[in-house]
């Protein structure tokens, strides 16, 4: 046998052998996006059997009865602490998008911990309350079961509940601070979504809580902003029905602007 390709060889065997060791692949076996906020990220009326149904390797962590803290298949609606089976989120476009393009057999593992009408001030989302005790419980104990998988990003839609108060750019670059810390996750794209314009534009005091939201990209590192008004406006048929909400055909539109600001923060 010739010498040199026997050197090659082991070269080419030990060479792998290093990387393994070292944690080295070119993709873990599951990609991790932790969903949170309140109601618009999962209440989006118009579920369409075939535009939402499940994908292969997109996995959520279940919430409800024995699906409880257990990898099962994602499936609308996705289990977040409110729920309801006519309506939909971003989140289910955002792993399409992400699965298409990693084009891998690594999984998706949504973490959904939406709650509907929940923010700071009624001390659900601030750190030590319990939604936020919640999501960073659920993120580590998948990252400790499954040690090959990544926090690839935090998509968060939030605001609404907060309206009116004084505290409300402190309490979000506060909580965005620690739960970064928290999940050791500060390099991680960590982007927020904005409200419903319509419904945004009655009130001078939601105008304000959407700048402070779209702002937050001037305020952190690795943020991004879903933009509700481009590259054109999200409306619904009747604006005035469930006015607070997006409908089923918004939130997928959201869920892919919420993807090309990941694909701009992982560009960076």
């Amino acid at each position: 046998m010739n010498c040199n390709y026997c050197k090659n060889l082991i070269f080419s065997f030990f060479t792998t052998l290093i990387l393994c060791s070292c944690g080295l692949k070119s993709d873990p076996n599951n990609y991790i996006i932790l969903v949170i906020g309140q109601s618009n990220t999962h209440a989006g009326i118009g579920f369409d059997v075939e535009l939402d149904k499940p994908v292969k390797g997109i996995k959520q962590l279940g919430r409800f009865g024995t699906d409880n803290m257990k990898i099962i298949e994602a499936v609308e609606p996705i289990q977040h602490h409110t729920k309801n089976k006519t309506k939909i989120g971003f989140s289910f476009t955002f792993a399409k998008l992400l699965k298409n393009q990693l084009n891998s057999d690594s999984n998706i593992i949504l973490i959904p911990c939406g709650f509907g009408g929940t923010g700071f001030k009624d001390n659900r989302w601030n750190k030590g309350n319990d939604l936020y005790n919640d999501a960073i419980k659920r993120v580590k104990s998948t990252l400790k079961n499954y040690p090959d998988s990544k926090l690839i990003t935090i998509l968060w839609h939030q605001g609404e509940k907060d309206i009116g108060s004084n505290s409300y750019q402190t309490d979000l670059d506060n909580f965005i601070i620690n739960l970064r810390n928290d999940l050791d996750a500060n390099d991680v794209p960590f982007i927020v979504g904005g409200m419903v314009p319509f419904w945004v534009d009655q009130s001078s005091e939601r105008k304000k809580q959407q700048n402070i939201i779209s702002n937050t990209v001037n305020r952190h590192v690795k943020i991004g902003y879903a933009n509700p008004e481009i590259p054109f406006r999200i409306k619904k048929i009747d604006d005035e029905f469930d006015a607070i909400h997006y409908d089923a055909d918004g939130q997928r539109e959201l869920g892919k602007r919420y993807f090309n600001e990941f694909l701009r923060l992982k560009n960076q």
